[in-house]
């Protein structure tokens, strides 16, 4: 153990052996779990606060995470999920994702959503990650800036490719970074060319995509530069798509794990929507993120002393048995709180669109695909701490219906039909 003023901090590890804590805590980072992460980040979550270095501290209760979050004093890490921090870039990505834009962007997602499940139903099975998870959020959100369709594929591999230097485990864990940084450079370099030059075309056309209203700076938006327009949109490709992508892939795999579920959301589609925000709590896309505090904080009980970087573990304290009798058991119920897009002042913006795209194709799914069952073999996730998604999701069917078949209310046309879920996205003031 370190000698000196983190010896005061590593004696936070709650009474418990911290050497023993802290290889638990690697043992995360270095997705040795990946599968089942959550019986290791619930042992994480017993033994207290752990000190990693003599600045980084890993939370992971609901009440230090939460304390975290909402904290005045604490700011992003760069590279960490959801970018954009106070500011007016991030008013205007907030401004991009009002009901009137969700409830525009509807006929779009449903017939993307159709499209897919035609392309796939004379196969009579379905991969869920790459028919239906990647493309509609990529889709969705290129329709929302105003980018070409032609280069959905370009951008999903130059998106794909910033992950593995954004996922902070292998680094934290001290492994060697340096051809995730150098792939991700490159990526990242793609991509600020790209949005430079949509930026370019949106002033040009003068079109009804994002970059175009962002430029022009319609009343009650913010009026961005050039540069700044480029940087809010590639933040919500960056930030949105893949956690999207995750969290169809995550809650269809729910679906098909409790097969009353499948029933439940046919006998009422809005059930769709409470399915949705049990897999943003029990299966979360983003199991961490990362804050640094701008301040000597008191969070709970814990001294944080300013520049500490907080690792909060979200998917160890959605788990925490002061919230839930039984934490552990999916129950789609609506009355199960989460941290999934943050809280307070870094509330992510784009929550309702992802919740809506999620829950759309569920609701989808369970209307045209018949008789849904996982195929052979175990489902298999990415190897990355911070985000979780699966990398594939073989799915046997006995039919599909065609798209003739009528949709149901979208949450857009409901909007007091969950107040639970509405009050989530009510200016990020609550969880």
């Amino acid at each position: 153990m370190e000698s000196g003023p983190s010896t005061t901090r590593l004696s936070f590890a709650g009474g418990r052996d911290h050497d023993d804590a802290r290889a638990l805590v690697l043992r995360f980072l270095e997705g040795d779990a990946r599968t089942d992460p959550y019986p290791l980040l619930n042992r994480i979550r017993r033994s207290g606060p752990v000190w990693l270095r003599h600045d980084v501290v890993v939370l992971s209760s609901r009440a230090h995470c939460e304390a975290a979050l909402r904290a005045a004093d604490v700011s992003r890490v760069p590279g960490d999920v959801c970018p954009l921090s106070a500011g007016r870039l991030r008013r205007a990505a907030e401004s991009a994702f009002s009901a009137r834009t969700a409830a525009g962007l509807v006929p779009v997602l449903r017939r993307v959503i159709d499209d897919r499940l035609d392309s796939v139903a004379a196969r009579g099975r379905l991969e869920a990650v790459t028919d239906l998870a990647y493309p509609v959020p990529m889709a969705v959100l290129s329709h929302l800036l105003g980018l070409p369709p032609a280069d959905a594929q370009w951008l999903h591999r130059r998106t794909m490719a910033l992950s593995p230097a954004l996922d902070p485990g292998p680094a934290l864990a001290g492994a060697d970074t340096s051809a995730a940084v150098a792939e991700h450079g490159r990526a990242a370099a793609d991509l600020d060319a790209y949005f430079a030059q949509a930026v370019e075309r949106s002033r040009r056309t003068e079109g009804d995509g994002l970059l175009s209203r962002l430029l022009r700076g319609e009343p009650g938006g913010e009026r961005l530069d050039g540069a700044e327009a480029a940087s809010v949109g590639r933040s919500l490709l960056g930030s949105g798509y893949e956690t999207t992508a995750a969290l169809v892939s995550g809650s269809a795999l729910a679906l098909l794990r409790a097969p009353h579920e499948i029933d439940a959301v046919r006998h009422d589609p809005a059930h769709a929507e409470h399915l949705v925000e049990e897999t943003l709590r029990l299966d979360p896309p983003v199991q961490l993120v990362r804050r640094r505090a701008a301040a000597d904080l008191d969070l709970c009980g814990t001294p944080v002393p300013r520049g500490t970087v907080m690792v909060l573990l979200l998917a160890a304290a959605h788990r925490d048995p002061a919230l839930a009798a039984s934490p552990d058991v999916f129950a789609a119920d609506g009355s199960s709180p989460h941290l999934a897009f943050g809280a307070g002042p870094h509330h992510c913006p784009g929550a309702p669109l992802a919740r809506l795209i999620a829950s759309s194709v569920l609701v989808r799914f369970v209307q045209r695909v018949h008789g849904p069952r996982p195929a052979l073999g175990t489902p298999s996730h990415r190897a990355a701490s911070a985000l979780r998604g699966l990398r594939a999701l073989w799915v046997d069917a006995d039919g599909f219906a065609t798209r003739e078949l009528p949709w149901p209310a979208s949450p857009v046309d409901r909007p007091s039909a969950h107040p639970r879920t509405a009050a989530f996205d009510a200016a990020g003031r609550t969880s």
